[in-house]
């Protein structure tokens, strides 16, 4: 590829992520609801106060991968840890989990939106977010914020670490993130330290967006569409600290098409990286059509990207990822760069907006 048509692949694809993105005031809206939800929880007269309940994101919305909902009018899926500081010798799930939705059901407000699931409590702010509450203590037999959550088919404790996992996200791109926050520095003339993580994207955080938009398009009309954490995983663990969307995205897929890489002892195994025992594909073994659609979408992706780097002209690239990606967003990208050759320099492809000062890789 000529490095033209790269630069305008690259240009292309940030755009495309940054549409992607949960708009500013959403992302503010969102943190000041699951902070009065945590207050409410918290209340001096709540019974649940003297367990010091705590609520923080865990998911994309925390690593900075969280995208629109592929269908207008949706609301965007904010996932919550809701942690109680209890000992699992003296709660069981069924009575940890209800202490959680009663409290919930004591507020007029939350009572009107809040239905139950298999694991959480989730409260529908209808036309903006579903909030997913995950009842959650602490995993005392093993470190660093691991915890014991609900599940209401399962009869033993399921462990998690959304913290962690979190930790260990932010480690696989620390080269570029650095790198690109002291950039942005630069280019604002400012201190490094004044500037908020949430200002800077990665490679990765954008591979991880693209892909998963990819997959949503592309199986809009069809079963079996791959989970979000076997791609952030394998995203992250491919990802060598490439310094563009397009190039991480190429390794990347070349990485995780290799179905000997996802094996072990003859079953697919795409582990927890901060819980080996979890095995995140654990239901392709007991579905094979599970793999079967995830290498297939792997196969049309290299297609449609090969489709489009053979394109010199920008609006023909952009064109030939309409399939791919939809309409609505290769229009916008369209009328936002015309018929552009160079990219603008962005340093960190950054947001230049006014979220709070939480950074998704300093969670509460």
């Amino acid at each position: 590829m000529f490095e033209e048509q790269k630069q305008r692949m690259n240009l292309l694809l940030a755009g495309i992520a940054e549409l992607l993105d949960i708009p500013d005031s959403k992302h503010e809206e969102a943190v000041r609801r699951y902070e009065a939800v945590g207050k409410w929880l918290d209340a001096d007269d709540s019974p649940l106060h003297i367990y010091r309940p705590t609520i923080y994101p865990q998911g994309s919305f925390c690593l900075g991968t969280m995208i629109k909902p592929i269908n207008d009018g949706d609301e965007y899926d904010i996932d919550l840890v809701c942690h109680l500081e209890i000992d699992k010798k003296n709660v069981t799930q069924e009575q940890l989990k209800q202490m959680v939705g009663d409290r919930l059901n004591a507020n007029e407000r939350y009572k009107k939106i809040l239905d139950e699931g298999r694991r959480c409590w989730t409260l529908d702010y209808a036309n903006e977010f579903h909030m997913d509450i995950l009842p959650a203590i602490p995993d005392y037999e093993k470190l660093n914020d691991a915890i014991l959550v609900t599940d209401k088919k399962l009869r033993n404790w399921q462990h998690s670490n959304p913290k962690g996992y979190a930790r260990w996200f932010a480690e696989r791109m620390k080269v570029i993130f650095q790198k690109r926050k002291i950039a942005f520095a630069e280019s604002i003339k400012a201190n490094v330290e004044t500037v908020p993580d949430y200002k800077v994207r990665t490679p990765l955080q954008r591979a991880v967006q693209i892909l998963k938009w990819h997959r949503d398009v592309y199986f809009k009309n069809k079963d079996n569409k791959p989970i979000s954490v076997i791609i952030t995983t394998l995203a992250a663990q491919s990802y060598q600290n490439e310094a563009d969307i397009f190039d991480a995205i190429t390794n990347i897929v070349s990485s995780i098409s290799d179905v000997k890489h996802l094996k072990n002892a003859g079953s697919y195994y795409v582990p927890n990286p901060v819980n080996l025992d979890e095995n995140f594909a654990d239901k392709w073994n007991e579905n094979p059509a599970l793999p079967l659609a995830f290498f297939k979408w792997l196969e049309q992706l290299k297609v449609d990207f090969d489709v489009a780097s053979s394109q010199r002209d920008m609006q023909k690239i952009a064109k030939s990822l309409t399939p791919a990606f939809g309409e609505d967003i290769i229009e916008r990208i369209l009328e936002k760069y015309g018929s552009s050759v160079k990219p603008v320099k962005i340093y960190p492809e950054v947001t230049f907006s006014a979220r709070p000062n939480k950074p998704w890789a300093n969670m509460a």
